[in-house]
Order: C-alpha cells, then structure tokens, then sequence
C-alpha cells in the first residue's frame, strides 16, 4: 500500500497513537507544533486515508549546519515495516539533498530498541549514551556528503 507524503499540520501530532510516547512529560506545546507546521521542515505520511506518521528535522540552535531529525510512527507501521523504511529513506534523502545540513543527529531513548535500529540501518552511528532526567539516551549522528 502507498504511502502519500504531504506537508505537516498541528493536528497531525493527534491523528494517531504512536508507538513509542513523547519523551516529555506533556504532549508537545502547540506553540511549538505551529512553528514545525511553518518551517516547512515537517512531513506527514498518508495510508488509506489516515495518518500513519510525521517526522521533519530542525535546526541545532547553536550550529546551523546541524539538524536533529524527529520522528512520530502509528502501529501500522509495524504492519508495514519495509515499506516504512522505504518512505522514511526516501524522506531522508530529500532532507540531505535539499537543506545544508552538514551533520544529522538522533536521539533516542535507549529503551526504544527498534527506533536504535532503525537509525543505524539509515546510516547513523552512535556517539554517546548519556542520562538525562533519570533516563538514559543514546545519541547519534551521520555526516552529509557536501
């Protein structure tokens, strides 16, 4: 089944359950997912309809020539694994070829085993694993070819 890609909205965030839960403890401020929605930086994936997941990059503050890649699933990507990780390559590879990012970075929490995995298979490797809050990360990042 065919994936359709479309700009991110605000209320993307809430047209599905993801699979692994925000890594904050509330939901992510509107304010924030407007000022995603805006930047343009932000996708949506489409299935039958419904909203199967939405990721984009933004920005490091302190170094523009990084971006830090996020990423939301529902459970019907896990009925579709292949499938997913076709699209997400291939969003993947719009944001490399499209904005000046030098390096991507990834941070997932270490709990999450297929989000780790899923990373590494799109090319990141990983550089710390930290705590934060009580809770332990792992942290990754793959270089650009400029």
């Amino acid at each position: 089944m065919p994936v359709y890609i479309r700009p991110f909205k605000v209320s993307d965030l809430t047209a599905f359950v993801p699979l692994e839960p925000m890594t904050i403890e509330k939901e992510m401020e509107e304010g924030l997912a407007e000022a995603i929605e805006k930047s343009s930086l932000a996708v949506t994936g489409i299935r039958n309809g419904e909203v199967i997941g939405c990721g984009g990059v933004h920005p490091v503050l302190d170094n523009p020539s990084h971006g830090e890649i996020w990423l939301r699933l529902s459970n019907d990507c896990m009925k579709h694994k292949i499938g997913t990780l076709r699209w997400i390559k291939e969003g993947l590879k719009v944001i490399e070829e499209t904005f000046p990012f030098e390096v991507l970075h990834a941070v997932i929490r270490c709990c999450f085993k297929e989000s780790a995995k899923m990373v590494e298979h799109l090319g990141f490797e990983q550089t710390q694993e930290i705590e934060h809050e009580g809770q332990d990360w792992l942290l990754y990042q793959k270089r650009i070819q400029v």
